[in-house]
Formats: C-alpha cells, structure tokens, sequence
C-alpha cells in the first residue's frame, strides 16, 4: 500500500467508522442542507472553486478549475485547500442531520477533480462538538480589520491543535523569535507581489469595488476589506498603500497569535487534509468568539515557501499561514454563490 493510499484509507477511517456498503438515502431538503453548509467555506478570494454533486446517499466536492487563480496559486495548492474546507463543512451538516458519514479523498483515478465522496452509513445522533461547529459555519468569516487582542488561552490553543491533528494534519504556533523572522519574509513576499502587475491585476479581478452588495456573489466586496495597511488587510491590490517596515510587519503580527498548519508530505492529498484541518480549527476558533486572517503570501511564494518552515521551525510542508484573535472591530462577511450554481 502506497503512503497516500495509507494516509487516504486512514484519513477516512478516522472521520468516520462503518463500511461503504451500508447507505442510506438524503432527501432533497438533506442535499439543500448539505449545500448550504459546503457553499460557506473559506476560499482564496472568495473564488468558491467547487462544484457538488449530488449523490443518492450523499454528495460529492469537485474541484471548480474555470475558477482558478493561476497567478497566484499556479499548482492550484490553494485552490485545493479550499476546496477541504467545503468538504469539512458538508461532512459537519451531514453529521448534524444524523447521518453516520463517511469520507473517502480522491476516490476515483479516473476522475481527478472529484477530491472527496460523503456517504451516509445510517443513523447516528450528532456529538454536542460536532453540532456546535455546524452552527458556528454561517458566523465564520475571514478578518481583515485590527485586532482588539492577541491573547488566546492556552486551552483555546491546545482545542485548536486537537482539531488540526483530528484530521491528519500539525498546528504550529510561532514564538517571538519565529514572529520576527516571518516578519521578514511577509515583507519581501508583499514586495515582491506588489511589484508584479499580473498577479495584482488577477488580485483586483476578485475584488468587487463600488459593486452593489446585492449584486456580489463571490470575490471579496470592498465592505470586507481591512481599512489598515498590509499587512492588516492580508490582501495586496491596488488599494494597497506600500508595504510597511519589518518593525511594523512584526508589531502588526505580535496583536494575534500566528498559526501554521502543516502536513507530513505536499500532495494533493495532503491538500485536501490542509483544507479539512483548517475548516474544523477555524469553527473551534469560531465558537471561542475568535476571528482569523490569512497571511498567505510567503507561502505563494515558490522561493520562500521552504524558508517559512524553517522560520517556525515546523514540521512537514507549511499549507496555511493564518492569524487568530480578537476583533476590534467587526468586519463584514463575503458573499457566496445561490446553491444552484453548485449542485449538479
């Protein structure tokens, strides 16, 4: 058995035990629910690149390729992880309708785009946990406004590590000393995107500025964009105002506690973990009145991906760079998509 064939078989296992043969049906209100949950995960740039297929016992997440950002993410790493957080979603709403769930990642050589197959076994009642996250799905949403606070209690951090590592995957936290040295990175990566006039153009592509709210279905409305400079805003584009110092980069990152999340290897599957880890910590930091920004952009850089591990001193493949607090102020959610663009 190959090491992904092993990490697949065991991914899926631990998400849920029972057999493949033994399913049970969804209604279409069950799909609708189903839908409705995946449609709300996090994705870069609010892209949305999944598509879900309805299945008589269940549902599968495709990988939505025509809504790439191949600047920014050209081995579509993102864009995969993105895609994880839809399928934790859609396993959680399974699981709050009572369905023991499995999960099977890239089930199908012959159809790659299919990244993960939910299935229900039959009935069993939801844990309090498991509905908790359910319900803390439509209060998600990315921050890219200050922090009012960095502390986060050493029992928040260590739920948060329990829900990284409950689906195959390590959260890091970075000390000061790490802090600074990211603080470096961050800035030459900013720099260096916000020198290229293609990947800034692909970044404003997916910002809706001067959009009505009610006409916005994706992409980032200019509501939720952060009102200080990079790297409080997380996103480089044309309103970007230069890139700070590194004293100020890592000021800005000492008001939250940074995280990283990590995999053993750095395959597609291991992707899909990523996305799956990040869904459940980003609900656990949901439900703990947290809010959490991406700080991507070392990782977006080919060059200085290997150097962020070896600034947190990490294990594994770095995936997401993420910053977790408190607000100061509360930012607005993004759009989604109506469901039935999704569901085929």
């Amino acid at each position: 058995m190959t090491a992904a064939s092993e990490s697949r078989q065991r991914h899926a296992s631990a998400l849920v035990p029972g057999t493949p043969e033994q399913t049970a049906r969804l209604t279409p209100e069950e799909h609708d629910l189903v839908g409705e949950a995946a449609r709300w995960a996090p994705s870069i740039h609010n892209s949305q690149p999944w598509r879900l297929r309805r299945l008589a016992s269940g549902m599968s997440v495709i990988d939505d390729v025509t809504r790439s950002v191949p600047v920014i993410d050209p081995t579509g790493r993102d864009r995969t992880i993105s895609c994880g957080a839809a399928v934790f979603n859609a396993w959680t709403a399974m699981r709050s309708l009572g369905h023991n769930t499995a999960v099977e990642l890239l089930p199908d050589p012959a159809e790659p785009g299919v990244l993960a197959t939910l299935r229900a076994l039959g009935p069993q009642t939801a844990t309090e946990h498991e509905a908790l996250l359910h319900r803390m799905i439509p209060l998600r949403h990315t921050h890219r406004r200050v922090y009012r606070s960095n502390v986060v209690a050493e029992e928040d951090l260590l739920d948060m590590r329990q829900a990284v590592a409950a689906e195959g995957a390590r959260l890091s936290v970075a000390d000061p000393a790490s802090r600074r040295r990211l603080s470096h990175l961050l800035r030459r990566a900013a720099h260096a995107q916000a020198a290229d006039p293609e990947l800034r153009g692909e970044v404003e592509r997916w910002v809706r500025r001067g959009a009505h709210p009610d006409s916005v279905v994706d992409g980032i409305p200019s509501s939720a964009l952060g009102t200080s400079p990079f790297p409080v805003d997380s996103l480089v584009h044309a309103g970007t105002r230069g890139v700070p110092g590194a004293e100020e980069v890592e000021a800005e990152l000492s008001r939250s506690t940074v995280l990283v999340v990590s995999t053993r290897d750095d395959t597609r599957l291991d992707w899909v973990i990523a996305g799956l880890a990040l869904e459940r910590l980003l609900l656990t930091a949901t439900a703990k009145g947290l809010v959490a920004t991406f700080t991507e952009q070392p990782l977006q850089d080919q060059q200085l991906r290997p150097q962020v591990a070896e600034a947190l001193e990490i294990w594994g493949q770095p995936q997401v760079l993420l910053r977790v607090g408190r607000p100061l102020v509360d930012a607005a959610a993004t759009p989604r998509r109506p469901l039935g663009e999704l569901l085929e």
